[in-house]
């Protein structure tokens, strides 16, 4: 992957520039960019995968920038500044600072991809994938972050019922929201989707879920996959890190 200068530090640099923008036809930006915009992130994060995501949808040109949470870089002064609640995904697009990720998402789609099919205009689509946004927000991955903190940060494998607790609340519950389409909403990929799609890479591929047991949702990730030429760039080090973190497990 390209390197590139993110503000006199080293960052990750999208693909997408100004001059060679792939198109995945699902509305990408006219604006020409004299800046990449700064993404700070974290590795396996579903919210900063759902951000990246959208802005290789649009065509926005980022840089990333990956805080080391273990270092607590994230509770930087100079991160701090920029996001007083110390959380990733928070981008700075030349001095405008967005963070939490549903806010990031509107504010990229308003700004440079108005029209995109990723968030269509019909007031009840639209309804439907706010409310996907939001359940996925203050649901679904309040409860994934409780399975796996205890495995990134303690190394304990996860007890009968934690691992029940997270197919009830999680893998159930992302069910519930796509129903029994190919997407979560309508006929076509949306927000919804790249917003769901991190939670259920961290849902499923690990040690302690055997996804033949839950066909519908692997159906989804499968169908979602394949819409997303991107997806190995951007999910495929979560996928190793999720190995690495249940293969130290005791």
């Amino acid at each position: 992957m390209p390197v590139a200068s993110c503000n006199g530090q080293r960052g990750r640099l999208s693909s997408f520039s100004p001059f060679h923008r792939p198109f995945f036809g699902r509305g990408t930006s006219s604006v020409v960019f004299t800046m990449p915009i700064v993404l700070y992130y974290l590795v396996g994060s579903p919210p900063c995968g759902f951000i990246w995501s959208l802005a290789k949808e649009i065509g926005v040109q980022v840089c990333l920038k990956e805080l080391d949470f273990a270092k607590r870089e994230h509770l930087g002064e100079d991160f701090l500044k920029l996001n007083p609640f110390h959380k990733v995904p928070t981008i700075d697009d030349d001095g405008f600072v967005v963070y939490e990720s549903n806010a990031i998402a509107y504010y990229l789609l308003r700004r440079y991809a108005p029209g995109s099919v990723l968030y269509p205009t019909c007031v009840k689509e639209r309804t439907r994938i706010d409310q996907v946004l939001a359940c996925a927000s203050c649901n679904i991955h309040p409860d994934l972050a409780t399975f796996l903190r205890p495995r990134v940060f303690d190394s304990t494998k996860p007890t009968a019922e934690e691992v029940t607790a997270l197919e009830k609340n999680v893998i159930k519950g992302i069910e519930n929201l796509i129903g029994d389409g190919k997407f979560a909403v309508g006929d076509k990929l949306t927000i919804a989707d790249l917003c769901l799609i991190g939670h259920v890479v961290l849902a499923l591929e690990n040690g302690s879920v055997n996804k033949d047991n839950y066909p519908k949702l692997a159906g989804y990730y499968e169908h979602v996959k394949s819409e997303l030429p991107y997806f190995d760039q951007v999910y495929g080090p979560a996928i190793d890190s999720a190995k690495r973190v249940w293969a130290r497990l005791k």
